[in-house]
Order: structure tokens, then sequence, then C-alpha cells
């Protein structure tokens, strides 16, 4: 009764932070802010990447200091940072000021992927409940998504000036910190401190990077999973969309709550398919690019289902690719890899970035989405040959392997 207590009252927290992390009134308008205050469309998407690259350029330091402080204050040190870029696009609204702005958000997003991930399945794992974590995983996501759903009324609250929203949403931010406070850790006694001076944190991410080199469904699982999610995210770009597809201005919302409301049901029922063979996993990713090329061909406001399908297999695919992903790390150097994971998935982000402007240039919004289902096509059908069974359930390595490569690992070093 005790442990399943606890397990609720961790649960509760992690779910109360992922919702008011979220549920941000200027997620629709801070864009058009920007564009207000001589931002170009050029200027935008390079805003865009620099949020990528804060996020994995912040991964080492990110790394160091939750191994440092642990996870959880890790994670307010991240909210503080994403709330003084918003202050900071408040009071010097010019380009310097939104680059800053973005590259601390995007500092706080390596810090989200690295603690909060990790803690997790940690925390699950030591509760003796891990197995359910793509469950969990999957209600956290759906959290997310409609706390951002929530969120597109903050257009509606532009009446009331941006001042305004920015202050509602720094008091979103705070809430968030009070969940996060609130969270009790097992994984991470208390009374246990680490000397970071004593630890070659250089080496052992080198012994990271190694893990995942040599060992085939770590690395195999790893790149899968990243380029899955980086190639099926058009969520940046919904809002253009929707207004190249003919819906008017006011109405481009529409599509957003449209493509939330898809995203909720993959994620929802993904756990229902977590001991699937991997065949169907790699066809599904085939059969969601299908549908991107259909939609890219049939390119209208009734084509939406084309692309509200796709999302719903491609939600469900990148909980299901995750899930067994974090299976495989092994604990002891769980933050490391998933901070290599971050590095890899920000790095690939600007490289879709740059297909889909590149799309843009061909004339329009549908050919960076014919050009990304493509690409996915091509991502499922790799898996199908080449990556085959070596990631299945039980292909996770032993700890003894591990050690033995990590031992290799620091004895190179």
């Amino acid at each position: 009764m005790k442990k399943s207590s606890s397990l609720h009252r961790f649960l509760i927290n992690i779910y109360g932070y992922t919702f008011f992390d979220k549920l941000l009134l200027l997620t629709p308008v801070y864009a058009i802010f920007m564009q207000q205050h001589g931002i170009t469309d050029m200027q935008l998407s390079l805003l865009f990447i620099l949020l990528s690259v804060g996020t994995f350029t912040g991964q080492i330091p990110v790394t160091w200091l939750m191994n440092k402080i642990g996870p959880k204050y890790a994670m307010i040190i991240g909210q503080i940072l994403k709330g003084i870029g918003f202050i900071i696009w408040l009071f010097w609204p010019v380009f310097i000021g939104f680059a800053i702005g973005m590259f601390l958000w995007g500092v706080m997003y390596a810090i989200y992927n690295v603690a909060l991930e990790g803690m997790i399945y940690d925390e699950l794992r030591a509760r003796r409940n891990h197995k359910i974590y793509a469950k969990v995983l999957g209600v956290q996501r759906n959290i997310s998504s409609a706390a951002t759903a929530l969120s597109a009324f903050g257009s509606l609250l532009m009446f009331a000036g941006y001042n305004w929203i920015t202050y509602v949403s720094l008091v979103m931010l705070a809430i968030s910190v009070i969940f996060i406070w609130r969270i009790e850790t097992n994984a991470y006694p208390r009374g246990r401190k680490q000397n970071i001076r004593k630890i070659r944190f250089i080496t052992v991410f080198k012994t990271g990077a190694r893990i995942c080199r040599v060992t085939p469904c770590i690395f195999l699982m790893m790149v899968l999973t990243v380029l899955v999610e980086c190639m099926a995210y058009l969520d940046d770009y919904l809002s253009p969309i929707g207004y190249e597809i003919g819906l008017p201005v006011e109405f481009v919302g529409i599509i957003q709550f449209f493509i939330l409301g898809c995203v909720i049901l993959g994620q929802t029922f993904a756990y229902r398919f977590a001991r699937v063979k991997d065949w169907i996993i790699y066809s599904t990713i085939c059969v969601g690019g299908v549908l991107f090329v259909l939609f890219s061909v049939f390119y209208s406001v009734s084509g939406l289902w084309l692309l509200g399908g796709a999302y719903v297999l491609f939600s469900a695919v990148s909980i299901l690719l995750y899930a067994r992903f974090q299976d495989f790390l092994p604990s002891s150097y769980r933050s490391v890899i998933l901070s290599i994971y971050s590095i890899a998935n920000n790095i690939i982000y600007i490289v879709v970035c740059m297909l889909i402007g590149l799309g843009g240039l061909l004339g329009g919004w549908r050919y960076s989405v014919l050009i990304l289902g493509m690409g996915l096509i091509y991502i499922g059908a790799w898996a199908l040959l080449f990556v085959g069974d070596k990631c299945a359930v039980n292909a996770a390595p032993n700890d003894r392997r591990i050690k033995n490569i990590a031992r290799a690992a620091n004895n190179a070093s």
C-alpha cells in the first residue's frame, strides 16, 4: 500500500509539472510578437534553429549539473532559465534579445530531456514498476498535448496585451516549479552526495558514446527513434500549412487542435502495443510516410484527415520506440546516453528544418511534406531490411556485457 501511494504521489507531481510547463499562453503568439518587432521570416527560422543549438550544446554541462545536484533541482533551474528568457523578450524585443531567450529555452529543453525522462524511468524502476513506463509516457504526453491545446487560447487574449499574457505564463512556470519541488525520489536518495571532482566526466561521456556505438540494440534504436521523431514533426509549421491550404488566418488554430487530438489518440493507446513484433512497428512507419505523401498530393482542407492519420500512427510509434530505447539503457549510464540522444535529436531536427525550407523554396509547404514523407518511407524500409529483430524486446544487453564495455572504454582512455 505504501509503495502504491508513493508511486501515485510521484506520478501526480510529474503530471502536474508537465501540465503547467506546457500551459503557456505565449505559445500561439510569441512568433507573431517577434515579427511585429521586425523579425523577418528568415530570422524567425534562425531563432528556431538557435533553440535546437541551445539544447544540444547544453547537453554536457546539463548532464554534469544533474549528476552534481540531482534531476529535481536541475529541472527547477531549467524553469528559471526559461522564465528569464520570456522576461528578456518582454523588455528587450530585438533580434539579440529574442536569440538569447530562445537559447535559454533550448538549454531548458536539454535539462528536460536528460533530467525528467531519466528520472521517470529510474523512479519507476526503483519502485519496481518500470513495466508501466510506456503507459506513463503516453499519459504524460497526453497531458502535455492537452495543456498545449489550452495554450492556443492565448491568441484570443491578445486584447489584454502581450505583457499580461507573459505574466500569466510566468505564473504557470512558477506553479510547475512547485510540483517539481514536491517530488520525492527513491532512485536518488536525499542523503547521497557525489563529488564530481572525483569523477572523470568526459571519460564517462566517452564511455556512454562507446556503449551506444558497440551495442546494436542501443545504437539502432537511438537512430531509429530520433529519425522518426524529427522527420514526422511538423508542429512548428502547422499554422502556415493551414493558411496555405485555404484556412482563414483567424481559423488556422483549428489545424493545431485537430492534430493535437490525433496525437492524443495515438499516445493514449500506444502502450497496448508495447509487445508487438518489430516488423509491425517498422511497417507502420512506412504507412505513416505514405499518408504524408498523399496529403502533399491532395493538399487541401479535406486532405487534413490524411495528415491526422499520420500523426496518430507516429505519436504511437514514437512512444513505442522511445520506451524500448529506455529499456535497453544501463541505469549507471542512462543520463549520459540520454544526453547523447538529445544532441542527436537536435542535430537531426536542424537538418529537417533545412529540408522543410528547401521544400518551401521549391514552391510551397506541400513539397516539404512530400520530402518528409518520402524520407519516412525510406526509414521504415531501412528498418525492415537492415534492423530486423536486432532491437527486439528481449535483445537488451546484460549488465555484465555493459560493464565489460565500460571497463574497456575506461582503460582505453
